[in-house]
Formats: structure tokens, C-alpha cells, sequence
């Protein structure tokens, strides 16, 4: 996968497999992290289904009767530097990222958005779907 192709259907069904057939989210009790979220990139929303650690579905452009918990927002570009097999610093992980968005009140970095709670309940297994993008986008580098 290039830069240019992120989020296209292509990708996305490239992450999907990525993250299904991840080793990691199988263990260390991935398979309880049940909660539906949003990927937004630049205008794009993308509904991301997740059942027992897995993804089920990614929907484009949900609609009112989607639900999701919480979501990630960033603009293009911070998306594209999160995926990059050495992302800069900051746009490194999800934390971080949010961190200097949401309190330092920096651009050009990913927000978390919706319940803090389901966030912070599933974060290991949603930071590692969130890092699996960066090793699918990547042909598979090493995570």
C-alpha cells in the first residue's frame, strides 16, 4: 500500500484482514472488546464494527441509524503520518496524538471523541487495531 491509497475500499479491506488475522488481538482478553467506533479522515467517516476483537464490517459514510461509543478525528494529513512505518513523534500512537490535540490545543494530530469509559476500557486492544493501520498500510511491517 502507498500513501495515496489510504483509506480507500482497497485498504480498508486490506486492514481488515490485517487485524483478523492478528496473533496479538487474540490474546490478553482482545476477544471481550465488542464496541463499534468511527474512523474520521479529513471528511470521511468511517464506521468500524467490531465483534469479540474482530472487525466485522467497515461502513462508509454511517448514517443516524449506526451507533458507535467513541471515534478518532484527525485531518488528512495527521492520518497519513500515523500510518507511516516511523511516524513522527506525537502522531505515534493514539495517546500522544490526542494529548496534543485535545489539551495542548495543537493541529495535525488525532482526537479522541465519545465515551471515555468504553475508550479506556478496550484501549489495549482498540491502540492495537489503531496500530495494526500502520502495519497493513505498510505491507505488513513489523509491529
Amino acid at each position: 500500500m502507498t500513501d495515496t491509497e489510504i483509506a480507500t475500499q482497497a485498504w480498508w479491506d486490506h486492514y481488515k484482514e490485517t487485524v483478523n488475522n492478528d496473533p496479538e488481538m487474540e490474546v490478553r482478553g482482545h476477544d471481550k472488546f465488542d464496541s463499534n467506533f468511527y474512523i474520521e479522515i479529513g471528511e470521511d467517516r468511517f464506521l468500524i464494527q467490531v465483534d469479540r476483537g474482530r472487525i466485522e464490517t467497515i461502513t462508509p459514510d454511517p448514517a443516524m441509524n449506526h451507533q458507535w461509543s467513541f471515534g478518532v478525528e484527525g485531518d488528512t494529513e495527521a492520518w497519513e503520518e500515523f500510518v507511516q512505518e516511523v511516524p513522527p513523534a506525537f502522531n505515534h500512537e493514539i495517546i500522544a496524538s490526542h494529548y496534543r490535540s485535545a489539551v495542548k490545543g495543537d493541529d495535525g494530530h488525532l482526537e479522541l471523541t465519545g465515551n471515555n469509559k468504553v475508550i479506556f476500557q478496550n484501549l489495549r486492544a482498540f491502540q492495537r487495531m489503531l496500530d495494526l493501520m500502520r502495519k497493513a498500510h505498510n505491507n505488513g511491517g513489523n509491529l
